[in-house]
């Protein structure tokens, strides 16, 4: 078979060689057709609906560019671009229902990280059309480069290029995501980063993914579009609600057995036996299993994730708020609180249920400890005179103060606290503001509390 082009909404024609269309056409591949790239994230951004599946050949498209590129500057072949691209494909094989937010539920169960990584490579190990097809050698490469074991234990470009600072995921997803969202947030110089690809010899031996300075502005751009998708589409507080659903209703339904717990519980090694079983799981299976139970509570929020009855942001503090409210000192210990603290976010969701008149289960205490960290705020700085922003209550606020990305100094990161509700009555019922926001208060003032003590 001769190379074959994919036409790409994103990167326009792809071409695919032969042993990646082979990949393509194997069942572990063709089921993220059905695992969609940003969950529910179509309730907020309607044309959100595209998937791992599409993610995953673009990315195999950046990383032979990105490659190609390393190797036409160092005057030789020191990366093997078929076996890079062959990885890049493969790199999310491994992503549960709803893409990363299983991986939520499965970190919730295990109490490890980075699981669908470990997943991608048990499934390039143990999935036998996916090996035939790789082969032994390049199979094990692979599963090594994903999971940071073996050779992939020592930084290497093709590690950079896969899952480093600057990788070919975020390469990818950041065009995808926006234009599919139908955002301009995430654009960037694409051309001008890979053309600046370039191969460094590290200091502890093995090599790392550099780019010539003259690519610098298209490196800051792509940070910062992804510093801006986060803060403006993964963040958006209606994305994070379907989110919180999202996981409650998959955690319930494993603790009511409506999903077999060995699968959303994955163990440290998986087999082939879990792997067969893993990949029957994609987002409708997930949906039917649930829904077909509407009396638990995991078919009830299933229910109203499919019917857009969703959660509500009803409170938000920041730091700001909380030291005119609670005091500096205990405004810190909620915005920055020690990892254990957030244990306690349970037992505070339950007692601001009973006080508002909610069931539990639709009380969500989001903290922004608990979001992926991105870039930090305050990285540029500014001069001259102030820039001023004028809000709907007519208040004039200074740029640079309102600003997370520019700033005079290097001012604080700022952290939130949020409240998600929903009433489960039809009418969507009212809540008293008053007294929400001082169970609300009342709450965080029970997490700062726990924070100091711990």
């Amino acid at each position: 078979m001769t190379s074959r082009e994919v036409r790409d909404a994103v990167h326009g024609l792809i071409e695919l060689r032969p042993r990646e269309w082979d990949l393509v056409d194997t069942r572990a591949f063709q089921r993220l057709r059905r695992v969609k790239q940003l969950a529910m994230t179509d309730l907020v951004y309607p044309g959100a609906r595209h998937s791992r599946f599409e993610h995953c050949v673009g990315a195999a498209h950046m990383a032979g560019r990105t490659g190609d590129s390393v190797n036409a500057h160092a005057g030789g072949e020191p990366i093997d671009v078929e076996r890079l691209r062959a990885a890049a494909l493969l790199h999310d094989v491994g992503h549960g229902p709803f893409s990363h937010v299983s991986e939520m539920v499965f970190e919730k169960r295990t109490g490890r990280r980075k699981i669908h990584e470990s997943i991608s490579a048990a499934v390039i190990r143990h999935d036998a059309e996916v090996r035939q097809v790789l082969g032994d050698a390049d199979a094990e490469w692979i599963a090594d480069l994903l999971t940071g074991s073996g050779h992939g234990s020592t930084r290497s470009v093709e590690r950079d290029v896969v899952a480093g600072p600057a990788d070919i995921d975020k390469l990818d997803y950041l065009l995808r995501d926006s234009h599919y969202c139908g955002v301009n947030y995430g654009r960037y110089d694409k051309d001008k980063l890979i053309e600046s690809a370039r191969l460094q010899p590290d200091v502890g031996g093995g090599s790392k993914l550099a780019f010539h300075t003259d690519g610098i502005y298209a490196l800051e751009e792509m940070l910062l579009a992804r510093y801006h998708m986060h803060r403006q589409v993964y963040g958006h507080k209606t994305r994070v609600a379907t989110d919180i659903m999202l996981v409650r209703a998959m955690d319930f339904g494993v603790d009511e057995e409506l999903l077999p717990e060995p699968v959303f519980a994955p163990p440290e090694e998986p087999d082939a036996a879990y792997v067969a079983e893993y990949l029957r799981f994609d987002d409708e299976a997930v949906i039917r299993a649930l829904t077909a139970h509407p009396d638990s509570r995991s078919g009830e929020i299933m229910q109203a994730l499919v019917d857009r009855k969703l959660m509500k942001r009803v409170g938000r503090m920041d730091f700001a708020e909380l030291d005119y409210r609670l005091g500096r000192e205990m405004a810190g210990f909620i915005v920055d609180p020690d990892e254990a603290a957030l244990d306690a976010l349970p037992q505070i969701e339950d007692t601001i249920a009973s006080t508002i008149g909610v069931p539990a289960h639709w009380v969500a205490v989001f903290h922004d400890r608990l979001s992926n960290p991105v870039l930090r705020p305050y990285t540029a700085r500014i001069e001259g005179d102030d820039i001023v922003l004028v809000g709907d209550d007519g208040r004039v606020h200074v740029f640079h103060d309102a600003s997370e990305v520019f700033t005079r100094g290097e001012g604080e990161q700022r952290r939130s606290v949020s409240l998600y509700v929903r009433p489960p009555d039809d009418d969507r019922g009212r809540l008293d503001d008053h007294v929400v926001a001082q169970a609300f208060l009342d709450g965080l003032a029970t997490l700062g509390e726990i924070a100091r003590q711990i």
